[in-house]
């Protein structure tokens, strides 16, 4: 396996860096977490752990049951949890096959470097940018076309982009001030630490 993974391969890692878990559990795991940004399903999560395993990107052990098939137990490794910052710091201003995984990455910066949140929600902005100038295009186009479910289907997509652009304004805002707090809290520390 190659050190670049696959979207899949990198939600995966990341419900793995929380913790040790069977493919089951991950499948219930990823219906509980991230369903809204990233739907797998079990036999797709099925199939790519035993990758995982094999790229060394996780650890797996059997667990005896009794009565039952033994269960397979995964657990990222330190190649997997590289892996999984590099995946979330390739920052894509225009993710192929239409596919945004840009809220599926930032859902999992806990395990990335301090600065990957605020590059995928201004990567975000940019890639939205771009498609509310296409939507108004259109707009402009519709302005004398008599037929009306176009244009209300057109409200519908111009609405979505603002209101993702307002809410990316206000995360930015809290991740930078989260960002500015934690560095003055640090040179607090290293003060105190100096003049002990």
């Amino acid at each position: 396996m190659s050190a670049t993974i696959t979207n899949t391969e990198g939600a995966v890692l990341g419900l793995l860096a929380a913790g040790e878990r069977s493919g089951y559990d991950l499948a219930k795991l990823a219906e509980q977490s991230l369903a809204y940004l990233w739907t797998p399903s079990q036999s797709q999560i099925y199939k790519v752990l035993p990758r995982l395993a094999a790229g060394g990107f996780a650890g797996v052990r059997e667990v005896e049951q009794r009565g039952r098939p033994d269960k397979a137990l995964y657990k990222i490794t330190a190649e997997g949890l590289e892996a999984l910052r590099a995946w979330l710091d390739d920052v894509e201003e225009e993710p192929p096959g239409a596919r945004v995984v840009f809220a599926l990455k930032l859902f999992l910066c806990d395990f990335a470097s301090p600065g990957t949140a605020l590059a995928h929600l201004s990567a975000y902005r940019r890639f939205l940018e771009r498609r509310l100038d296409s939507y108004k295009q259109i707009d402009a186009r519709l302005a004398d076309s008599p037929q009306s479910y176009p244009k209300h289907v057109l409200r519908h997509g111009l609405t979505r982009v603002r209101a993702t652009l307002a809410w990316i304004d206000e995360t930015t805002a809290a991740i930078e001030s989260n960002l500015s707090s934690a560095s003055q809290a640090a040179t607090s520390r290293q003060r105190r630490n100096r003049d002990n």
